[in-house]
């Protein structure tokens, strides 16, 4: 498997696996043959921290559009609603993260995955680009972090 790349939140590293394309809203997406598998990135999980409990406002066979709410997830650090990073129909949501949220916290990249969608998903970051994305916003997110934001540097 190909070194995954590396971006560095503070001293923490996150890995990016560069088998997979990310979205803007920290999503990582991989082919399956159902659709797009998608689940949390490395960097969306420490944004968070630990994951306790994860709600879905879809089911199987509901139509998404980019942009709709789809959920919410509550964690030690950020609750926060969730929404569809492309449009399509949702195929299957994984039914153990539910029932055991550390799975996103221990296996952001594997059990913890969190939904497959058919769909387009024309939106897509390369690895690269997402760690160039990362890289730019990271600043904000730091000032955002520290309730900061819109302050002088």
């Amino acid at each position: 498997m190909p070194k995954p790349l590396v971006f560095m939140m503070g001293r923490s590293p996150v890995f990016l696996p560069v088998d997979r394309q990310y979205a803007r809203s920290h999503y990582w997406v991989a082919s399956v043959e159902a659709g797009l598998r998608l689940g949390f990135s490395a960097y969306a999980v420490k944004l968070l921290g630990v994951v306790n409990h994860l709600r879905w406002s879809i089911q199987p066979g509901d139509a998404v559009e980019q942009g709709q709410p789809i959920g919410y997830v509550e964690a030690s650090k950020a609750t926060s609603d969730l929404y569809a990073p492309f449009p399509g129909r949702l195929v299957e949501v994984n039914p153990r993260v539910p029932a055991d949220p550390s799975l996103v916290n221990s296996l952001p990249y594997g059990d913890g995955w969190l939904m497959t969608i058919a769909g387009q998903a024309d939106c897509l970051l390369s690895p690269q680009e997402y760690l160039a994305y990362l890289e730019a916003t990271w600043p904000l997110a730091q000032r955002l972090l520290k309730g900061q934001a819109g302050k002088g540097p």
